[in-house]
């Protein structure tokens, strides 16, 4: 045998014994909009379990006040990842041409142990009798944010419009302190927020979002950073954040808990007592709920085209991730 015959087998042997795997891909940061709620938790724990870093990526996680408020900073390529509800603000975006999907789920309202999302009112209201459903809220204030839609089936059940009530803008925070000094009368609330009101005696629960929205999708959406500079970066993000699902949905543990108080600075006994939001392991989002606001909304006049699932939907990601994560569990000696 010739000598470099020699010297190629003994390499390709030294490669095969020594267990060697490609290296990991070099390290890039992906800026992700969060607001401090639970249902973010899998964002949290994907971070803090490495499972981001284990994808070459660094996160950087940016606060803001409502996903309305994140829209901005998607569509200039800022933040490259966020999450929430379908908004009118989206999706006139996209018509515009906009590159923005939808990738991902992130949590559903589902009927189930326990209510997530709720239409509340203040005790003292409720106790007096002053409110006993939906109908009575008529003249009275209603806190909402972002919430048209939600707002709207949340009223009809007592046969009112959004012209029947006071509506007031208010972050999720401030609605607790406000139904404690009267500032609002009711308001769309979620957790953990929801579970503090009841706790502190300030607000009841007048009609649960499973009543007047079934399974409405919150989403995670990817933006022209991912979509269009980054395709790939948008595929291991996603392999990342499907493990963090998985490890979301064993439920309250103590190292979840943790977590996700570390994250979002809310009371690790709050969070406990907390309902969480479904989320879906496949990261599948069903197409029914979101074309039932997207034909609310071009019935309503909100938008001025009504979006077929190719100009909203990109599931490609969570379709790759899930062959990676069944892949992996499916082969010896991986975790």
């Amino acid at each position: 045998m010739k000598p470099a015959s020699v010297l190629i087998l003994i390499l390709v042997f030294s490669i095969l014994s020594c267990g060697c795997t490609s290296p990991p891909p070099a390290m890039k940061t992906v800026r992700v909009a969060y607001l401090p709620t639970s249902d973010y938790a899998p964002l949290h724990i994907a971070n803090e379990e490495g499972f981001f870093a284990e994808q070459g990526i660094s996160v950087e996680f940016v606060k803001v006040q409502s996903s309305a408020a994140a829209l901005p900073l998607v569509l200039n390529g800022d933040i490259g990842v966020y999450a929430g509800p379908m908004k009118i603000g989206l999706v006139n975006a996209i018509t515009k041409g906009e590159h923005v999907r939808i990738v991902a789920d992130k949590g559903r309202v589902a009927r189930g142990p326990c209510t997530a999302y709720a239409l509340m009112v203040r005790k003292d209201l409720s106790d007096s009798g002053a409110v006993r459903n939906v109908s009575d809220l008529k003249g009275r204030k209603v806190a909402e944010r972002d919430s048209d839609y939600d707002l709207y089936h949340a009223l009809a059940l007592g046969n009112l419009s959004a012209d029947d009530v006071d509506t007031i803008d208010m972050a999720f925070p401030m609605v607790i302190p406000a139904f404690a000094n009267g500032a609002i009368d009711a308001g769309l609330v979620t957790e953990p927020y929801l579970t503090e009101a009841v706790n502190n005696g300030t607000a009841v629960v007048l009609a649960p979002a499973e009543d007047f929205i079934p399974d409405y999708p919150f989403i995670l959406f990817y933006g022209p950073a991912i979509l269009d500079k980054d395709p790939e970066l948008g595929r291991r993000f996603m392999v990342a954040y499907l493990k963090g699902v998985r490890q979301y949905n064993e439920g309250k543990t103590e190292r979840n808990l943790r977590i996700i108080s570390n994250y979002t600075g809310l009371d690790r006994d709050l969070l406990n007592r907390t309902c969480w939001f479904p989320i879906r392991e496949d990261g599948y989002v069903p197409r029914g709920p979101v074309r039932d606001y997207m034909d609310w909304m071009y019935d309503h006049k909100k938008i001025t085209l009504n979006l077929d699932d190719d100009q909203l939907f990109d599931m490609s990601f969570a379709e790759y991730a899930n062959g990676v994560l069944n892949n992996t569990e499916r082969t010896p000696g991986k975790q």
